[in-house]
């Protein structure tokens, strides 16, 4: 491995109110991870990837709060607006995420069914969005669960589940090339502090494990005391305020892809530009056998799962 810079960032749609930054030197990498919200607002975000270009001190950029990339199945579609935003950078990795969701997210559900952690085989699954994370989507079904895809509910307000990642992929493949460079991110993702809404309560209330982005499962989960019962969440990004408000909801047990420090998991764009800092490599170069020899060492290859009803 190369030596890394000091720092990577993300740069997120997000609202500033959670952002955060990671020290990981007390594990021996002198490598800060940090998390910069510019609420909804394009003009700063396109400028404050410009500035970190320039920063010798970035060693890479993650891409927080919008796709670079949609799947379908082995097929991928760039999104023109993040395409757009990232022709401001010449100098760094820009990472979105896409390769830890790839790679890694199947690995990690791969693992902790194997370490018998979670238990798939039967089990019903909500997969929010597979054209977001077509990895863990397709480990998910492999590994004998019944899915259902709610691309066309969360994505698209389109009340209509998709019973099969077959179907799946061949929807996606006619949509995407026209979503990708006509539809505005917006209307497909809960950027900034979009407001929550319950809906599409009937399939929450069917999964037994709800997985995929954390912003499309919150953003239309049930209220109340008690409204997920036993059920498991499969994800990433997650706050205290989170875990908490799941707490509340009494989901039973809460797996995160992706390494938490302070209480907050990382974000896959965050993740992906440490790895690829200090891998010395852009994120086209990463597979499976690169991000375990980066993250074994920080103890980051196994599933991050918490009990939420101990």
């Amino acid at each position: 491995m190369s030596e890394p810079s000091s720092k990577v960032v993300s740069v997120s749609l997000g609202s500033p109110s959670r952002d955060w930054t990671a020290d990981l030197s007390p594990s021996g990498v002198p490598l800060t991870i940090e998390r910069r919200g510019v609420g909804r607002n394009y003009r700063t975000y396109t400028e404050t990837l410009a500035a970190l270009d320039l920063d010798p001190a970035v060693a890479a950029i993650g891409l927080g709060g919008i796709n670079r990339y949609l799947f379908s199945g082995t097929e991928k579609y760039s999104l023109r607006k993040a395409d757009e935003m990232v022709s401001v950078v010449s100098r760094k990795p820009v990472c979105d995420g896409s390769v830890l969701k790839q790679y890694w997210e199947p690995y990690i559900v791969q693992t902790a069914v194997e370490s018998g952690q979670l238990d798939l085989r039967g089990k019903r699954v909500l997969m929010v969005c597979a054209a977001d994370r077509w990895g863990m989507a397709a480990e998910l079904a492999a590994q004998g669960a019944k899915v259902v895809v709610g691309d066309l509910m969360f994505a698209l307000g389109i009340p209509v589940p998709l019973h099969s990642l077959a179907t799946t992929q061949k929807l996606t493949r006619v949509l995407l090339p026209t979503i990708c460079k006509r539809v505005p991110f917006e209307w497909l993702y809960p950027t900034g502090e979009s407001r929550d809404v319950p809906k599409y309560l009937k399939w929450y209330a069917w999964a037994d494990v709800i997985a995929g982005d954390y912003k499309f499962i919150s953003k239309h989960m049930p209220a109340g005391a008690g409204a997920l019962a036993g059920k498991w969440i499969v994800t990433n990004t997650t706050t205290p305020k989170d875990v908490a408000a799941l707490r509340e909801r009494g989901v039973a047990c809460l797996l995160t892809t992706t390494p938490s420090l302070n209480g907050r998991s990382f974000g896959t764009n965050a993740v992906e530009a440490a790895a690829s800092a200090l891998a010395g490599r852009p994120p086209s170069a990463l597979g499976l056998k690169e991000l375990l020899a980066v993250f074994s060492p920080l103890g980051w290859h196994q599933p991050c799962v918490q009990s939420l009803q101990k």
